[in-house]
Order: C-alpha cells, then sequence, then structure tokens
C-alpha cells in the first residue's frame, strides 16, 4: 500500500472517531462512500481486498471533506504522504559534506605525512565501529531508536486552535489525533531515510577528502615517514600495514616496503620517501572499506524506508475502529429492537450505543428504537410482528439501582415476548460516570455497581454489555 494511502486512511479515522455525532460527516455520506468503495464485502475478503476498500472509501470521503470545508488543506488526499522531504535540503547537506571534506586537508600543512598518525585512518577506524552497529541493527530488524524518538516527538507540535463553532472543535481534534498518530506510525520510515542520507553524506565526505588529497599532491610534494610510541621497530609496524593496508596493495600490483626500507623513513628527522604509493594505497582503502559500504548501506536503509512506508501498521492506532468498519462493511446487516427503560436516550448515545452493538456482533446493526417503557409497567409490553426474529436488546441506565422488581422482570417479559432468547442486556453509563467522576473513590463505586447488575442477572443466560466500558 502506498504511504499516501495509508496517511488517508489514518486521517480519515481521526475525523469519525471524533465526529461520533455525524456534525463534519454525516452517516449517510459515510454509508454512500462505503458502497461507492465495494461494501458490502464479502465474509471473507482478504487483507489486499480490505485494504483497497478502506483506502478508496478515505479517499472518497477526504475529497468531499477538502472540497466543502475551509482550512482543510491537511485533509487533501492528493497531497504527498511526506510533504516535509524537500530535495534542496538534501543537495544542500550533500553539497556541504563535499565541501568539508575537500578543505579537511587530509595531508597535513607540513608536506610530511606519518603513515601511522595519517587522519585517514580515524575514518576507517570510525567507520568499524559504524558496521558493527549496522550489523546488529539489520540482524536483529531494530530501527534507529533515536531517530525514532525524535520523529515521533513531532506529534507535540502546536496544531492550531479550536474555534467555537462545532466542525472547527472536532477538526481540531480529529487533526490533533492523526499528527498524533502519523508521527508515531511513520517514525521508523523516515529514521531510515534518514539513516540512508547519512550514509550518503559520509560517502560524499570520504570520497571529497580523497579529491582533496589528491588536488593539494598534484601542486606540493609530500613526503612519508613513520614513528610511534609504542611500535619500537619496523618488525612490528609491518603486520599492521599489511592488515591496514594489504587489500589494496594487492589489487594495486605494489608491495609494501621492506623492513630495511621501513627503517630508512622512520623518524621526524629521516628524509622520507615520496608519498605517491602510501597516498594511492590509503586511497583505495578508503574506497574498498568507506565509499563501497557507505553506498551500500545508503541503498539497504534506503530499502528498508520503503518497505515500512508501504507496510505502516495504521490498524495498530485504532483496532477497534477498522475492525467495526470492516465488519460493518461485510455481508448483511443484523437486525436489533432496541427497548429503553425508565429514560429516554439522545440521539448522539443512541448512535454511540448502536456502535457499541456493532463492535460486539462483528456485524452492521439495523437498529429498531422502540419507545421508553415508562417505571411500573414493565410487564405491559408489545414487541409486534416487526421484532420477529430481530436480537432484543433491553436498554437499561446504569446509574439506576439494579432491582429485580423492575429490571429483571422487563427482561423476563421480554424474553417471553421474543421469538428467540434475549441474550443481551445493554447498560448505558455515561449518567453514572457524570455523577461519579469528581468522587474519590469513583472507580470503586463503579465496580460495586457493576457487580451489582451482574449479581442480579446471574441466573439467567445474558451478557452485560456496558457503554462506554
Amino acid at each position: 500500500m502506498k504511504p499516501e494511502d495509508s496517511r488517508n486512511i489514518l486521517m480519515l479515522a481521526a475525523v469519525e472517531e471524533t465526529d461520533e455525532g455525524g456534525i463534519v460527516l454525516p452517516l449517510q455520506d459515510r454509508h454512500e462512500a462505503s458502497r461507492e468503495a465495494g461494501a458490502p464485502l464479502p465474509a471473507h475478503p482478504g487483507r489486499a481486498r480490505e485494504e483497497a476498500f478502506l483506502s478508496a472509501r478515505a479517499a472518497a470521503l477526504l475529497e468531499r471533506l477538502h472540497g466543502r470545508l475551509s482550512d482543510t488543506a491537511w485533509l487533501d488526499p492528493a497531497a504527498p504522504a511526506h510533504p516535509s522531504r524537500h530535495p534542496g535540503l538534501v543537495l544542500g547537506l550533500l553539497f556541504l559534506a563535499a565541501v568539508v571534506g575537500y578543505l579537511s586537508n587530509e595531508l597535513g600543512p607540513e608536506k610530511r605525512i606519518n603513515i601511522l598518525s595519517f587522519p585517514l585512518l580515524g575514518i576507517l577506524a570510525w567507520s568499524l565501529l559504524v558496521y558493527l552497529r549496522e550489523i546488529w541493527l539489520f540482524l536483529s530488524r531494530r530501527s534507529p531508536a533515536l531517530f525514532e524518538k525524535i520523529f515521533a516527538g513531532f506529534a507535540r507540535r502546536t496544531v492550531p486552535g479550536a474555534a467555537d463553532d462545532p466542525t472547527s472543535r472536532v477538526l481540531s481534534e480529529a487533526r490533533r489525533l492523526f499528527e498524533k498518530r502519523w508521527a508515531r506510525l511513520s517514525a521508523p520510515a523516515t529514521a531510515a531515510r534518514l539513516k540512508s542520507l547519512l550514509h550518503l553524506a559520509a560517502l560524499v565526505l570520504a570520497g571529497s577528502a580523497i579529491g582533496g588529497m589528491y588536488a593539494r599532491g598534484i601542486a606540493n610534494e609530500y613526503r612519508a615517514v613513520w614513528e610511534s610510541t609504542f611500535i619500537s621497530d619496523s618488525a612490528q609496524l609491518r603486520p599492521l600495514l599489511q592488515t591496514v593496508l594489504g587489500p589494496a596493495v594487492a589489487i594495486s600490483g605494489g608491495e609494501l616496503p621492506s623492513i630495511k626500507q621501513l627503517d630508512a623513513i622512520r623518524g621526524a628527522d629521516a628524509p622520507g620517501e615520496n608519498a605517491a604509493r602510501w597516498i594511492h594505497w590509503y586511497a583505495l582503502t578508503i574506497a574498498l572499506f568507506v565509499l563501497a559500504p557507505r553506498a551500500i548501506l545508503a541503498l539497504l536503509w534506503r530499502f528498508r524506508a520503503a518497505r515500512l512506508a508501504r507496510s505502516l501498521p495504521y490498524r495498530e492506532a485504532a483496532p477497534r475502529y477498522y475492525a467495526r468498519l470492516l465488519a460493518t462493511s461485510s455481508g448483511s446487516a443484523r437486525r436489533a429492537v432496541l427497548v429503553p427503560y425508565a429514560f429516554d436516550p439522545d440521539k448522539a448515545i443512541k448512535t454511540a450505543l448502536v456502535r457499541r452493538l456493532e463492535d460486539e456482533f462483528g456485524a452492521s446493526v439495523e437498529a429498531d428504537w422502540r419507545p421508553p417503557v415508562r417505571f411500573g409497567e414493565e410487564e405491559d409490553i408489545a414487541l409486534g410482528e416487526s421484532a420477529d426474529g430481530a436480537e432484543i436488546v433491553p436498554l437499561l441506565s446504569f446509574a439506576a439501582t439494579p432491582e429485580r422488581e423492575t429490571h429483571l422482570a422487563l427482561h423476563r417479559t421480554l424474553s417471553g415476548l421474543a421469538l428467540t432468547p434475549v441474550r443481551f442486556v445493554l447498560l448505558e453509563t455515561s449518567a453514572f460516570d457524570r455523577k461519579a467522576r469528581d468522587l474519590p473513590d469513583a472507580s470503586e463505586r463503579r465496580a460495586a455497581r457493576e457487580e451489582a447488575w451482574r449479581r442480579l442477572f446471574e441466573g439467567e443466560s445474558v451478557a452485560l454489555i456496558l457503554h462506554p466500558e
């Protein structure tokens, strides 16, 4: 899946989760977009079919929002997934690396180079540590954690505040939610792209340093000598040179100096020898152990970044949202007759309760809302033939004290009228939560009330569904 598709799906998810009441995206628009994207889906559509459905639905709905509302540039489904990628910035970094490498004067200002303190030896040592780290990252399939934390931290950047109207509030909250999720999920791919760029910059830096070295060598004669505090004679030096420069010497067809020749260039006062062959050997060594590996690592990280960008785990951000959306877009809807008792939920609560049932059933729910049953009329209920074959669901207020004479009586009356067993009781908890949220023992009160409801129905074959959970 293209990064733009994943980004669009995440944006739409943030809008739909924030817009429970359908202020920005009416439910009719959502259903139409689902049908245009291919709903109803088969019972087992497969991952590819699901992703195609989610992508087409997101593009259609975002296009409507982007064209209908102002100040929604961030919702443009045609925008690139990574607008922060600027080619000019990348070229500027590579140009800076080239300039620094060329001006680094690796040969030194004195026209005499110590073959043991050659600055390019530091590049080799540093590169070896980098390669060990990179091998560990690739074998363990880890991403650069520091870079991930930095990019994930971008989610904390300021998003424009909400205005007073409901539409702006919904869009502002949706944008905050999307930015947070997108920064976290895309951080591994962004970090991998940065790793690729850094390896490319290191390649340019080392290559430019070699170029500057040769440019200075043309205009000046450099002499090669050696001296060391820890290496006492040429017999100890030659194995070290063979280890570091051996591959380059073999490729060039040359031969390392003998012990006698090394003795002749030992010491700060020694006349030394023309440094041309040493420069060639070190340049070839850098090409073998810096330029080639850095190029390979830059490509590997680039490939990993592309793979991560194509497989963003967007469903991890809101698993219940995607499970419900796919379930309600597959097959035919389940009919449910909802019977409120002693309270009348508003439209927003009804919408949320239907979605809670869709989560529970794993399918779309066609809700038939009945007038609330008043207190004292628990045994005076008529469902009618329209309820035949539907799931009968009594809706009770969690804030009420559970009573056998009322709540359990209602359940038993509905069970006697229904053609199929009444298997679920829906408990609406928002009123209870509002009253208890400022109390120090709110969680204990809720747990006790939930246990009381469970005891009331413990002799019945029924499942209690709480919303909000």
